[in-house]
């Protein structure tokens, strides 16, 4: 996965370089995709699927592949925070992760900007360059910052129940960030940077790897919507463990 990561991280970089003479289209309004995505997404396939053939495969520009087996799949958006990534912002990620059904296995982000590789494997810890990161602790909710993101374009259904999360929660923290890219979202709660996040209505490739790295720090992850999984709805609420019940309880 890193090996795989770190190749389209670096053919990132070469794009985000030239990013203003790169083809670019909206999927819906405000959604984009560039050439970028689709290149990083067909060499991340072909690294990962000529080691593991037998894996199913989702991706965010690709679809989903199934090769008959079903046992695991690796669920992949080649570059998280393309709007960031065309705009000239510095903050945009390769996300993979592995799942088996709704069991997130194995997870990396790849931030090729700050050079930052995180990662996480089920019942081994998470990762920041190889070290140990764990989620904040001892933060009041008065102290805590937290991220969402907040719906705009062709993608605004929820956009007043985000509102309304933010009249509720403003006065009660220290800041909400919108930074726009939901792995690094989660991978910033897990590396205890933010006390938590939560969005709604994201596809699983935007957040399989971010879950597992909040749950291996030591931190929660919730669906926001009762009777739907967190990667069928794309709709969760991560934090730390000391604000969990209490960020909760905001949310609308």
């Amino acid at each position: 996965m890193a090996d795989a990561a770190l190749k389209a991280g670096a053919l990132l970089m070469t794009a985000y370089e030239a990013r203003d003479s790169l083809t670019r289209s909206e999927k819906t309004a405000g959604d984009f995709v560039s050439e970028a995505d689709r290149q990083a997404e067909d060499l991340l396939s072909t690294c990962l699927m000529q080691a593991y053939p037998d894996y199913d495969w989702l991706g965010e520009e690709t679809g989903k592949q199934d090769k008959g087996r079903g046992v695991c799949c690796w669920v992949v958006d080649p570059l998280d925070g393309t709007t960031n990534f065309l705009k000239g912002l510095p903050h945009w990620a390769v996300s993979i992760a592995l799942c088996r059904g709704e069991e997130i296995e194995a997870a990396l982000i790849h931030d090729p900007v700050k050079s930052e590789t995180f990662s996480a494997e089920r019942g081994k810890g998470a990762f920041l360059n190889g070290r140990p990161v764990s989620v904040s602790q001892g933060i009041p909710m008065q102290s805590a910052l937290f991220a969402t993101g907040v719906p705009a374009g062709g993608r605004i259904t929820y956009l007043p129940d985000c509102l309304e999360d933010l009249r509720r929660l403003m006065p009660q923290c220290a800041g909400i960030r919108r930074a726009g890219a939901a792995a690094l979202d989660l991978a910033y709660v897990a590396a205890g940077r933010l006390e938590g996040y939560w969005e709604r209505n994201l596809g699983p490739w935007d957040i399989a790897a971010g879950l597992l790295l909040v749950e291996e720090a030591g931190g929660r992850t919730a669906p926001l919507w009762e009777g739907r999984t967190m990667l069928s709805s794309g709709s969760f609420v991560a934090s730390n463990r000391d604000l969990a019940e209490e960020l909760a309880r905001y949310l609308s």
